[in-house]
Parts: C-alpha cells; structure tokens; sequence
C-alpha cells in the first residue's frame, strides 16, 4: 500500500517537462510565389523546421505509426510486452539487439539526451516516456517525435526531409515518398538516401513496410509499381541558395519560436536576373577598377522588394562578398545636389542659364574638388547640375537664405 502510495503521489505529482527544450529551429524562406529560397541551418548546424501535425500528410503518419509503433495510441507510453521481448532478445537467449522503444520512449531518448544503451538509461528513458504521456496528448507526442526524429545526414524532422529530399510540403508526400521516409529514423546511418548503398537498404525497408501497409490497405496493391519505382532524392548540398543577403538580414533574430516558414516579396526569377545583370556588368567594367556591384529593384507601384542583391558574388571572400552593399552606409554625394538647385531656383538666385564658376575656391576650412581632379570654369547653372560639379554645389549652398539647405533638410 504504501508503495502504492508513493506511485500515485509521484505520478500526480511529477513535473511537466516541455516538450521541446531549448533548441532552435531552422527557417524556409520562400519567394511571393512559395518558392524555397533557402533553408537555414539551426544553431547546432542541423536543419530542424517545425511542422504541425495537421501539415503532414496522413500517409507519413499512419506509415510511421505501422513501422515504429502499432499500439501508439493504446500504450501509456511504454508498451511491457515489446520490452520483455526485447529484454529476453538482447539479454538472454543471445539474438538480436532490440531496443522495444515506443514512439514516446525515443521521443525521451531525443529529447532528454538518454544513453538508452544501459540498463539505467533505458530505465531513465521509460520513466521519461511516462512523464512525456502523463502531461501531454498522444498528438502533442507524436507531432514532437515527427519533429524531432533524424532523417538522415544532419536533417531532422518529417517535414524538413520532405523539403530537402523532395523539394515539397510535407502535406504533399505521396504514398512511396512516405514510405520511404518512414523507414529512415530506424536506421539513418544506413539508409542514407543520398549514398548508392543507402539507398539500396532503404528500398529493402520500404519493401517490407509496404508488405504491412498492404495488410491495413489491401486495395493499394495495384500501387506496387509506383513503390518499386526509385525515388529522386536532393542532397542537402543542392539545396538553393538565392537572395543570400536578404534571407542572412532576415535571419537575424533568432530562431527559438517554432514559426518556420517566412513569405518574401522577392521573385526568384528576377533575383536570378538581377545578378546576371550584376555580374555582366562588373566584368565589362573591371578594366575601370570595378569589381563589386549593389542593386535592389522595388516595383514601384507597391514599394516592395522583388529583388536583393548585396555584392557581385556572395560567395568571393576577395570582395568581401558577404556584407550586404544594401545597408552599408555611404555617402549621400551628389544625391543631395538637385535639392540644392532647387532651393535656389526658388529663392531666384539661378535660373538654369545663369553662369556658375567651377574654380578652385575655398569656404572656410573646406576646399572642395570634384571627381576628375579638375575644374570647368564658367559653366550654366544647368550643367553644373547635370556635370555633378562640386564647387558650383557648394558655392549656391552657402547662398541660400531662408529656408537655409540643413533647415530644408530637417
């Protein structure tokens, strides 16, 4: 009775854990048009995107639950007779090595970083699963595990495998997709669906789980072709790589909330262009000393960024390539010249045929020149402008009256 007791009073009375941790989370940022820009990488250079259980598809879920855990929804959280069969398996008569591990005895194992290999770790691991089951929903359980599960090289997650190997939702993962999918977190190291031998053992597993799926599904036995055809996967090295200035600049805050999909305003097929038109143009004028270019192109009805490009090549550390030209400071320059012109044309000290002198002339500590070194002479006030001729700027400016250019401009 009293041990008894102390069970129900450590049952009612142990904490909740969260379900997650804290650990960061990678971001798809995709163009207006839903297309993958990139994929970032989490803190621990995994790629880790959260998705909701209602975004995978019911195919994903129903094949891992068949591979992984049959009883999921009826267990407690540990299921004795898979553990007993285990123990005799492993222990006693010799066999093969199983581990008996529900879906939430390796959500544990994951999340609390257990040694499950021991008999203390996998006692830790099953009073973990109970705790896991004794404060959150079975959904709550399985949607952490699809989430948390490895896939493979450094990928973790149902929804980021079906992004990189397939380029898709995982809402859009077709029956032989899920399938294979759902036999890799068994075995990842092995079935790695990016290596020729991988691949090779992963279609064995798909195999066999389409053997028990077919027990479940009879009427899917005509899809046999569609399972023996050999998927295309993407390795995470192929994933695309664009607007590498805008996403690094979006990216900034960081990533410990679970809302992994960013919307852009940029269109990948312009942002493509824009950087051909880059590179062609710092290669034409390389011999003038350019090797580096900047352009952002907003459409101007909306005002909104449809492409970003912060230098020629983000990759060429020559031109320091990864800092962003967009937000690098620089000098307003001749950007300021029209405002100056203007106040003057109103204040009637030019008119655009009034001649200006482009000499040496000094004003007080200042003594401007202009970019080529030289000097025009009496030029009209016209072309002084369109020249971008710097004396003639400055002279007009210390003219001004009311408003005076630094009034103008606050």
């Amino acid at each position: 009775l009293v041990l008894l007791a102390g069970l129900a009073l450590a049952w009612a009375f142990c904490p909740r854990p969260d379900l997650y941790g804290k650990i960061s989370w990678s971001r798809a940022y995709h163009d207006r048009d839903g297309v993958l820009l990139r994929l970032t990488l989490a803190a621990d250079e995994r790629y880790r995107l959260f998705t909701p259980l209602a975004s995978i598809a019911p195919a994903m879920v129903e094949a891992t639950l068949i591979y992984e855990d049959r009883h999921f929804h009826v267990h407690p959280g540990v299921n004795p007779v898979a553990l007993v069969r285990a123990f005799i398996s492993t222990y006693l008569t010799g066999g093969r090595r199983i581990g008996g591990s529900t879906i939430s005895m390796q959500l544990a194992r994951i999340r609390f970083d257990i040694n499950s290999r021991t008999l203390p770790g996998k006692l830790e691991q099953i009073l973990r699963a109970l705790q896991l089951e004794r404060h959150y929903r079975k959904e709550q359980i399985l949607e952490a595990y699809l989430n948390r599960v490895p896939y493979g090289r450094n990928i973790e997650g149902a929804g980021t495998a079906s992004r990189v190997y397939f380029d898709k939702s995982a809402a859009a993962l077709t029956l032989p997709e899920a399938l294979s999918l759902a036999v890799i977190p068994q075995n990842p190291g092995v079935r790695n669906p990016t290596r020729d031998t991988g691949r090779a053992q992963l279609a064995t597993a798909q195999a066999a789980l389409f053997r028990n799926w077919l027990q479940r599904h009879p009427g899917d036995r005509q899809r046999q072709s569609q399972i023996d055809l050999a998927l295309e996967f993407r390795a995470p090295e192929a994933l695309p790589f664009d607007a590498p200035h805008l996403v690094t600049r979006l990216d900034r805050a960081p990533a410990y909330t679970r809302a992994g999909t960013v919307q852009t305003t940029v269109r990948r097929a312009l942002q493509r262009l824009l950087e051909e038109h880059i590179a062609q143009y710092v290669q034409r004028r390389q011999p003038s000393g350019i090797d580096n270019a900047v352009a952002l192109l907003v459409n101007y009805r909306s005002m909104e960024v449809e492409a970003y490009v912060g230098s020629a090549n983000f990759l060429d550390p020559v031109i320091h390539g990864q800092v962003d030209g967009v937000q690098a400071r620089r000098s307003p320059g001749s950007v300021l010249k029209p405002f100056i012109y203007a106040l003057a044309l109103d204040q009637g000290i030019i008119h655009p045929m009034t001649l200006l002198k482009d000499a040496p002339r000094r004003f007080g500590a200042y003594t401007p020149e202009n970019y080529d070194r030289g000097f025009l002479g009496p030029v009209f006030a016209r072309d002084a402008l369109a020249l971008s001729r710097n004396v003639p700027a400055v002279h007009l400016m210390s003219q001004l009256e009311t408003p005076s250019f630094h009034a103008f401009l606050s």
